[in-house]
């Protein structure tokens, strides 16, 4: 091992080890964490990270282990030559088969059971190994300390938009969203921190970080120490705080027209005629490049250099003030929706109370497939099939055959039958598991190809280096992690604030631009080892290139990021990555968001169905629900899909027929 990595840090138990916190996953996994915190944390009372996935480390979100048998993934590892076995039957017959148990395969479940009555028989199938799909939660247990933070969907987005039917479900639960009683974020201080930015030796000579300011805040005393030229400086204040109308002679109907046609990039370069450096330092748009994000999106999304064109934004902008002031936070992100639906399917699961009430209790999750319960969530079980069982029904006669469906867990196929089943996965894997369905209606679903994403979670040993730096969040320009921050939460229930820096923390990594890969070229750089799509590559295939670099990129890969951006920002402390990292969580999402259609690659006029429509038509028995059947990645999508595909389920004898 070099130097440099053993001063890192790289030679402790943060390893590449096939361990996560003890718990073996398979050859491509690594540790995360030191030795001896699943220890401390089992002497303590915490449960073990062997029967409580939340406490895992290590890449998790699609972690190894999850996907390598999925249909679709197999022809990709050049594994499709090595045939699964024909399934066992397990015997068990249900009403309804969830095959996701995301948010909207919960919420399926949970929908359907209201409809059906509690003694309906319900299994929900998952092929990673915890429920919530996206809204996954980050916990650690450090120095007698419970700290957790979202590692995927992170909030309720402007709930009072979303539908009467999405909006029932959270109140059915008890989550008091329109009157929140909650505390402060989960950092009090008398320290005043600052943000910063940091400008690596690599890159631009020599380590420098700079207190104060950021890029996108271009004060006279940042540029006055930023290691770049005058013209860049110039750019780059226009671009943020600049009011020309660079589209001056133009009506608004053409101003938009024309932000519609072209890119944000093509914006900065060819229409505000900035230097191709400044691209570096805004963030893409939302999960998007800037080659692939329409300007009128940019505009929309209130990213910087249109201050001047005297347009209005049309509303609904999530990045609007009066939209973000109706956002709900929760301390572990979306996946406290997800135990609230899970304990509203199984009791047992958790115990009573309302959100705060039960903040920092756990799941049990030994009671999640527990024979007997009229619902049972099966975690770690790849479906590779869904299949009706005998011939199509006569023309006017109800469907009423039932549907097989296959699964691998540890290794072994087995099936389960189903009088329905909702598919509540990714849209562009259910023709891989439906072969029968239409033609049309797969290559519908397999135009849904989502944007990559990524949220590392790093238990810091103290917050001594930040604090005496005075500093809260660091943006780092053209590097693999663009912006790292210390974890502030809302405080609910039992939380407490994390006052004193020598306290444990929690501190987040992002890519810098909403933890879209696309968003970040350094990182997309990285992971695909150079070979950067060219500019203005059709969004899918970008897409395409930068989810398989990710499955493929170790996770050393960013546990080198991690330590060496903190060791380079955090110099002339006390700070040793070696000594002071304890643990890195890696949430790896490279089906992360779902996108829809863009006016720059795909058909969008007034005369064009969205693919969504097509998608997601019922099939016999099986019906398909999450984001994807909206073309938005957004956790009240999920559940309002998943309450259309239940719908969808229900008989429907008029004495008449569309189609006669």
């Amino acid at each position: 091992m070099k130097g440099e990595d053993r001063d890192l840090g790289m030679d402790r138990a943060i390893s590449r080890r096939d361990f996560v916190q003890g718990v073996a996953v398979g050859a491509a996994a690594a540790s995360g964490a030191l030795p001896g915190l699943a220890e401390a944390a089992a002497a303590a009372g915490a449960p073990s990270p062997a029967t409580y996935p939340p406490l895992r480390t290590g890449m998790r979100g699609f972690h190894p282990g999850s996907f390598e048998d999925a249909p679709g993934m197999r022809q990709l590892m050049g594994r499709d030559k090595t045939p699964l076995p024909a399934p066992e039957s397990t015997g068990e017959t249900y009403d309804l088969v969830v095959v996701g148990g995301g948010l909207s395969g919960l919420a399926a479940a949970y929908f359907f059971r209201k409809r059906a009555g509690n003694a309906a028989k319900i299994l929900v199938l998952d092929n990673l190994d915890d429920f919530g799909g996206h809204a996954k939660r980050n916990e650690f247990f450090y120095k007698g300390r419970q700290l957790f933070e979202p590692g995927g969907s992170d909030y309720m987005v402007s709930p009072p938009t979303w539908t009467r039917e999405a909006i029932g479900l959270i109140d059915d639960l008890g989550i008091d969203w329109r009157n929140p009683k909650y505390g402060p974020r989960g950092l009090q201080t008398s320290l005043k921190l600052q943000q910063s930015t940091f400008f690596r030796k690599e890159v631009y000579g020599a380590d420098k970080l700079v207190v104060g300011s950021t890029p996108m805040r271009p004060t006279p005393e940042f540029l006055a120490q930023m290691p770049v030229s005058d013209q860049v400086k110039a750019d780059l204040v226009e671009l943020m705080t600049g009011t020309k109308d660079h589209m001056a002679g133009m009506t608004p109907e053409q101003k938009i027209a024309k932000l519609r046609s072209i890119s944000y990039r093509d914006y900065i370069l060819d229409v505000m005629k900035l230097h191709p450096d400044v691209l570096a330092y805004t963030q893409g748009v939302w999960c998007l490049g800037n080659d692939m994000a329409s300007a009128w999106l940019a505009f929309f999304r209130y990213k910087p250099g249109f201050q001047g064109l005297g347009l209005k934004r049309p509303d609904g902008s999530p990045e609007s003030p009066e939209r973000e002031a109706s956002d709900f936070h929760f301390p572990g992100g979306n996946h406290d929706i997800a135990r609230l639906i899970v304990r509203a399917l199984i009791p047992a699961a958790l115990p009573a109370g309302s959100v705060a009430d039960v903040e920092t209790e756990r799941t049990n999750y030994a009671v999640l497939d527990a024979a007997g319960s009229p619902t049972r969530i099966r975690l770690s079980s790849i479906v590779i099939r869904a299949q009706h069982i005998g011939p199509n029904p006569p023309q006017f006669q109800p469907d009423t055959r039932e549907v097989e469906v296959s699964y691998v867990k540890a290794g072994k196929v087995y099936s389960v039958r189903a009088a329905n089943v909702v598919m509540a996965g990714m849209n562009n894997v259910v023709p891989y598991l439906c072969p029968e369905m239409p033609d049309s209606q797969k290559k519908a679903l397999h135009q849904a190809v989502r944007a990559a994403n990524q949220q590392t979670t790093v238990l810091f040993r103290n917050w001594e280096a930040f604090a005496k730096l005075g500093i809260g969040g660091i943006v780092y320009p053209n590097s693999f992690y663009g912006r790292v921050g210390l974890s502030a939460p809302m405080l609910m229930g039992r939380m407490q604030p994390v006052r004193d820096p020598s306290e444990p923390i929690l501190v987040n990594y992002g890519t810098g631009g909403n933890s879209g890969i696309l968003s970040n070229p350094t990182m997309m750089r990285e992971l695909t080892h150079g070979q950067l799509p060219a500019v203005g590559t059709d969004m899918d295939d970008q897409f395409r290139a930068c989810r398989w670099g990710l499955l493929q990129t170790p996770f050393a890969t960013f546990e080198r990021a991690v330590r060496s951006q903190a060791a380079a920002a955090l110099a002339g402390t006390d700070f040793d990555p070696a000594r002071d990292i304890v643990a890195i969580t890696v949430n790896r999402w490279p089906h992360g968001f779902a996108t829809g259609r863009n006016v720059l690659f795909d058909p969008t006029g007034p005369n064009d169905l969205s693919p969504t429509i097509i998608a997601k038509q019922k099939f016999g028995r099986i019906t398909i629900c999450n984001s994807d059947a909206s073309g938005q990645g957004l956790a009240q999508t999920a559940i309002g899909e998943a309450w259309r595909a239940v719908s969808d389920l229900e008989p429907r004898d008029y004495g008449y027929y569309e189609t006669f």
